[in-house]
């Protein structure tokens, strides 16, 4: 494990819409909860399980049991992004990091910045990274969405309306593609810190991948079928 510093900040730069954001402590204690738990190809059933969608109640709980249910799971979206073990273990490990402030820019939904700690491969894992800041914007598409009409638009998080379930799983991969190594030792997407052009062209990438998966979240489980 070796450290190195980049002074560039991997910003989400996506879209956000104004409404109340409602994060409640109880998401954050979840996030602490998953630390230091590491998959070994098994994850517990109530991990498997997405919450349900309580009008913004808890979303940062329910994005990050999505995004592992989705990459615990042999589809298209996972694949993607490699080893499965690693994914899981560095979407655990990002859920622990992350905390809630005030952004600049509304359209940030999340950003990582400051020095990052490089975690060779091994035996065990893919190559990944870890940024010493993860920032979710609390008035970011990650908790809101266009109230009134004066407010200004903005556009949605790939093809998601903002501040919804799908916008932020599809978010949290996106964070994820520019955390892990591929096999040709580049990361999945491009650094896009203050270059919305690419920004953009990653999430279509991330969705173009795991769209299928995205949606079959909202599907009743009658419905679900296997998609690879």
């Amino acid at each position: 494990m070796r450290s190195q510093k980049l002074l560039l900040a991997t910003a989400f730069l996506i879209t956000a819409e104004i409404v109340a954001a409602n994060f409640t402590a109880n998401a954050q204690q979840r996030a602490v909860e998953l630390k230091g738990e590491r998959n070994s190809g098994v994850i517990g059933a109530a991990r498997l399980t997405p919450v349900s969608h309580k009008g913004g109640a808890e979303p940062l709980e329910q994005a990050l049991q999505d995004a592992i249910s989705i990459l615990s799971s042999n589809n298209l979206c996972s694949r993607f992004y490699g080893d499965p073990n690693t994914a899981v273990e560095v979407l655990n490990r990002l859920g622990t990091n992350f905390q809630i402030h005030l952004l600049p820019d509304s359209r940030t939904g999340i950003e990582m910045s400051g020095n990052f700690t490089y975690f060779a491969q091994s035996e065990r894992h893919a190559g990944y990274r870890l940024f010493a800041e993860a920032t979710i914007n609390i008035r970011g598409p990650f908790f809101k969405a266009r109230v009134f009409p004066s407010e200004p638009y903005l556009p949605g998080v790939g093809s998601f309306p903002p501040n919804t379930r799908e916008a932020r799983v599809l978010m949290l991969l996106h964070e994820l593609g520019h955390l892990v190594e591929g096999q040709d030792g580049r990361w999945l997407i491009l650094d896009d810190g203050n270059a919305p052009g690419i920004s953009f062209q990653n999430t279509a990438l991330i969705e173009a991948q795991c769209r299928l998966q995205i949606l079959s979240l909202s599907e009743p489980a009658t419905n679900q079928i296997v998609r690879n």
